[in-house]
């Protein structure tokens, strides 16, 4: 599971950005033949990171590249940030992977109903390399080998936690 790296608190983050608006054009961004893309205004000395979590999943164009790799036909939106101080723009993308209904019953949840540990069906994700968790806050759940692709590119601002995973199996296996 991919996560945003918590200890980089200084980040290119949009100004005077409303989290509301931005979610709903995140879910406008679902709508077939949409052809939108976002700017906003960043300024400061803050960092570019490669993936910015909340409130919607944000790609640098590198993730992305890598995500195109792995799973063809990923529904992606474009996102500028515009620093008029620089001089620059910088490409970003609203990732969009897939929603499965993959959670197993062995999926542990909070006593309000949240989740709290994620535990994959391996029969429900078949193939996918990239997707989300339905119903399941906004991760993106990536296979193995594109968490290895990741860590060989050295990106910045997330990280990658294990996510268990059941299925008809004899052997466990961990997707990443």
């Amino acid at each position: 599971m991919i996560q945003q790296d918590d200890r980089i608190t200084e980040y290119m983050y949009p100004v005077e950005t409303n989290r509301r608006q931005l979610l709903e054009w995140a879910e406008s961004s679902s709508l077939p033949d949409e052809e939108s893309v976002l700017q906003f205004y960043v300024s400061g000395d803050a960092d570019y990171i490669d993936y910015i979590g909340h409130p919607v999943s944000i790609v640098s164009e590198q993730l992305k590249e890598i995500f195109d790799i792995y799973q063809a036909g990923l529904s992606w939106k474009l996102i500028v940030f515009a620093d008029i101080q620089r001089m620059q723009q910088t490409r970003y993308w609203l990732a969009n992977p897939p929603d499965l209904m993959c959670l197993s019953p062995l999926s542990e949840y909070h006593r309000d109903g949240t989740l709290r540990k994620i535990i994959l069906d391996e029969n429900a994700v078949e193939n996918h390399k990239i997707f989300k968790v339905q119903n399941a806050n906004h991760h993106i759940i990536v296979d193995l080998d594109v968490a290895e692709c990741i860590l060989k590119f050295n990106l910045t601002g997330l990280k990658l936690q294990k996510v268990d995973t059941t299925g008809p199996s004899i052997q466990r296996r961990v997707r990443e």
